[in-house]
């Protein structure tokens, strides 16, 4: 035992000596500050300094002097001063205060680091000593395991007497560590590592001795942590949590882990509540969420201990974080818990997943039910956690969505039935599953409308997760249960639940209607709503083809319809959303309907799938628009134009492609309507901003434009040109498809051409003409080439003379009846155009046509040149002559 004591005083004196410069450092801090207090209480009550010129009379005047005005009381009248006394009686204004010293690099090494170094010494110290008697073999395994108790105990003790003995700073401009705190931390460490190394390294404890008595260790420290400050909780907290990971046992319990746990959530929720430090009780609701995958895993097939553990721990949680705190909350002051929502979204995914579990067998209603009820036992009971009814109701649908419901019908050797009302044999396992559907989300809604019609003082904020939780529930549920049942198919029985869902809503809606409050009137939005969103679910159930893209977009216009009839701007974030649910739906399935859209043209089913959408959502934007123009408007009518412009360009695939409109090629015939379709949207936005200025349309027109480009270029221009492709022109010499993939999308050019001038800029006018121009060139040249070499006009092919001559003249046509129709109509682009033209038509009989023809054509071409510009001068000389003004002496006149 010497060397023992020996070892203790070797290692005391390097501690001893840094403590003490520590402390030192600490007394000549508090020695400063009490100086500078000192002064600073001298200078507020010293007189003021004596004047240089005062008056002799003044200096005669101690009463004045000495005696300060603020002694006298206000109650009994003053005597008048005399006037000599006035200048000394005047009230001393006290001095400005001293702004406290920021501590230093002194003051923080002597009153916090010394102190945090302090505690890992003597912690290291006791780990350092054992090590040394170890390697040393002084003491034996018993021994040493005995005096790290001691230690330990030691240094909790130290701490316990030091903090019934601490004396809090006085000054507030130095801080110091609670020195308590930290020896109890110390001990708590020794005490942890003392435990494991008994059960690890030794052997002397079993594990579940010491699973015992590490728990209790941690659960003592943060029973300490009350008294002795918010480190110390956090230090058992995060033992108590990691205690189990240091227990190795052949035969694990799940059970005893979800007990253990359950006694550490209370310990940490019970600190927590009693000394208001909230960032405990998230620690310790988030350390019991990481649990949950290790019970799973211990538990194996045995499912029951991680179910029942999400359901004690979502109770508990439910207790501390919300029952408590909110326990006497009214509706008008309450504001939804921001930290108690995102726990429980936690443990209602957690118990989502678990529900899907195959092992949860018979139990899966249950806890399912039981959670999804819980959840909507805090929302009804307390107004802030009121989103835990819309947890409520994503548990009902994602049980529902997971449920292994095939599975389970497999087993009794019969199918999943798409419909329940055509006398087919029904598996036992629909009954559950189909029960739950009706039963859970049926009380969400109910309690939810019932907790609308009776709060009338909530928060609109609060109001709408009740109305969300009232509507989503049963039409969720609805939906992922005709997905999961009916696999999507027509169903008529669907189609009667979903009707009887409307009618419920309907009832609900009439029922609130006559009640004041904006939680009852948010209410009633919602339900008529939701009535309008069933409706649409029903049609789309009793169709061959059920789209939920179509309800959707229906009920985006019933929510629409309602907003604008009620006055409720709550519900316009709404149809936003809707519309979201839609688009994503189209990116996911674009064809909607799936693979077998019929062979019908136009009357198919992406008429039904595109059309309606874009309908509702242009109707729903002008519902909306009569309460102004907002984002949601704009975006509703950006829906509409996407599903509209969809619509045409799918069904022009559909009608090109053999039902396909998803199929990988194309050629010129259908990439030209494709752009035809663009420039006439394009020509569409352009006109509605000239009515109604709008960015959206603004930007429409050049989303619309530039893809037009793009297709002009890349496949009108290249990809598919049977110029030089090769392709096959369809239809004969005149009436062909060049008339539908070059012709028509250049006059639809021209026309967005005229349509934009004055309203767009001046280069987006002349990008319109330029693609027009463009276009009729391709057009020209693919005609007449197609006149002289039949279906097949690849350039590859020889040109004869008279194909060539043919270029020529029809060049110069078409400048010269532009010309002319410029001249006459006085419309300088139509002159501009007409000049390019012409320009064309003599690069190309000076250059092609001097190379390559001969004879009489290579004659008539220049002749035909020849006379086409004077003729053109011809009109310019007499345009020219027109505009001059008359010759007389009174010209210069009119001209000055």
């Amino acid at each position: 035992m010497e060397y023992l004591f020996i070892a203790l005083l070797v290692l005391a004196i390097p501690v001893a000596g840094v403590a003490g410069f520590f402390m030192a450092l600490n007394l000549r801090a508090r020695t400063l500050a009490l100086e500078t207090r000192l002064a600073t209480l001298e200078l507020r009550f010293a007189g003021p300094p004596p004047a240089a010129e005062a008056p002799p009379a003044a200096e005669a005047a101690p009463v004045a002097e000495v005696a300060p005005p603020a002694i006298v009381s206000e109650a009994e009248p003053a005597a008048a001063p005399e006037p000599e006394a006035v200048p000394s009686a005047a009230p001393i204004p006290p001095p400005p205060p001293v702004p406290p010293a920021r501590p230093g690099l002194e003051e923080r090494l002597g009153t916090r680091w010394a102190v945090w170094v302090g505690g890992i010494a003597l912690a290291l110290g006791g780990l350092f000593l054992v090590r040394y008697s170890i390697e040393q073999g002084l003491i034996g395994p018993a021994a040493r395991i005995a005096a790290g108790a001691v230690f330990a105990l030691a240094l909790v003790g130290a701490g316990e007497w030091m903090r019934r003995r601490d004396v809090a700073p006085s000054f507030a401009a130095l801080p110091s560590a609670h020195i308590p705190s930290i020896l109890t931390a110390a001990g708590t460490s020794t005490a942890f590592a003392t435990v494991y190394a008994a059960y690890g390294l030794y052997g002397m404890v079993g594990p579940g001795g010491a699973f015992v008595m590490l728990g209790a260790i941690a659960l003592l420290t943060m029973a300490a942590a009350t008294l002795q400050g918010p480190a110390l909780a956090g230090l058992g907290l995060v033992a108590a949590l990691g205690a189990p990971l240091l227990v190795q046992s052949d035969s694990p319990q799940p059970w005893v882990l979800v007990l253990y746990l359950l006694f550490v959530a209370f310990a940490a929720y019970g600190v927590a509540r009693l000394r208001l430090w909230r960032w405990l009780a998230l620690a310790g609701a988030v350390g019991v969420l990481l649990w949950t995958v290790p019970i799973a895993l211990v538990g194996g097939s045995d499912v029951l201990p991680v179910a029942v553990h999400l359901l004690l721990q979502t109770g508990l949680a439910g207790l501390f974080l919300v029952a408590e705190p909110h326990r006497g909350t009214p509706d008008a002051e309450a504001r939804l818990d921001r930290f108690a929502a995102p726990v429980l979204l936690a443990f209602a995914g957690l118990a989502v997943m678990v529900s899907g579990s195959w092992h949860l067998g018979g139990g899966r209603p249950v806890f399912a039910g039981a959670m999804a009820l819980t959840l909507l036992g805090l929302a009804l009971r307390f107004a802030p956690a009121a989103a835990a009814a819309v947890w409520a109701a994503l548990v009902a649908a994602g049980a529902l969505a997971l449920w292994p419901v095939e599975g389970e019908a497999a087993r009794e050797q019969l199918s999943v039935v798409p419909d329940l009302l055509v006398g087919s044999p029904r598996p036992a396992a629909l009954g559950p599953y189909l029960a739950f559907a009706v039963a859970i989300p049926l009380a969400i809604a109910a309690a939810s409308l019932l907790r609308l019609a009776t709060g009338r003082s909530l928060p609109v904020a609060l109001a709408a997760w009740y109305a969300a939780a009232a509507t989503l529930a049963p039409l969720a549920a609805l939906v992922v249960a005709y997905w999961r049942v009916a696999d999507l198919d027509r169903s008529v029985s669907f189609a009667a639940v979903a009707g009887v869902v409307a009618l419920g809503f309907v009832f609900a809606a009439a029922r609130l209607r006559p009640l004041d409050g904006a939680a009852a009137r948010l209410g009633l939005g919602a339900t008529a709503a939701a009535a309008v969103a069933a409706l649409a679910l029903g049609l789309t159930f009793a169709l061959e083809k059920g789209m939920l893209t179509v309800a959707f977009a229906l009920a985006a216009l019933g929510t629409a319809w309602v907003s604008d009839r009620l006055a409720l701007r709550e519900l316009r974030p709404v149809v936003a959303a809707v519309g979201l649910l839609v688009l994503g739906r189209i990116l996911w399935d674009p064809t909607i309907a799936g693979d077998d859209l019929g062979r019908t043209p136009i009357l198919n089913w992406l008429l039904w799938g595109y059309g309606v959408p874009a309908l509702a959502f242009w109707q729903a934007a002008r519902r909306l628009e009569r309460a102004g123009r907002d984002r949601i408007v704009r975006f509703a009518e950006s829906l509409a134009i996407l599903f509209a412009a969809l619509l045409a360009v799918f069904q022009i695939r559909h009608l090109l492609q053999g039902g396909d409109p998803l199929a990988p090629t194309s050629d010129h015939l259908e990439m030209g309507l494709v752009a035809t379709v663009g420039l006439l949207f394009a020509w569409v936005m352009v006109r509605a901003q000239s009515r109604t200025p709008d960015v959206l349309y603004r930007t429409a027109s050049l989303v619309f434009g530039g893809i037009t480009l793009a297709i002009a270029f890349f496949f009108l221009a290249l990809g598919t040109n049977p110029l030089l492709k090769g392709e096959e022109v369809l239809g004969g010499p005149v009436l062909n498809s060049l008339l539908l993939a070059y012709l028509l999308p250049a006059l639809a050019a021209a026309a967005l051409a005229r349509a934009a001038r004055g309203v767009r800029p001046e280069w987006y006018v002349r990008a319109a003409a330029g693609l027009a121009l463009a276009l009729q060139l391709l057009w020209t040249v693919a005609a007449i080439r197609r006149l002289f070499q039949g279906p097949v006009i690849d350039l590859n092919l020889p040109t004869g003379q008279g194909e060539m001559w043919s270029y020529s003249l029809a060049l110069l046509a078409i400048g010269t009846v532009l010309l002319a129709a410029g001249l006459l109509r006085d419309s300088r682009l139509l002159r501009q155009v007409s000049a390019a033209y012409i320009l064309v038509a003599v690069f190309k009989v000076f250059v092609i046509d001097l190379s390559n023809l001969e004879g009489v054509t290579r004659a008539l071409s220049f002749i035909g040149l020849g006379l086409a510009l004077v003729g053109i001068g011809l009109a310019y000389q007499k345009l020219l002559i027109r505009r001059e003004p008359p010759p007389g002496p009174e010209a210069p006149a009119a001209a000055a």
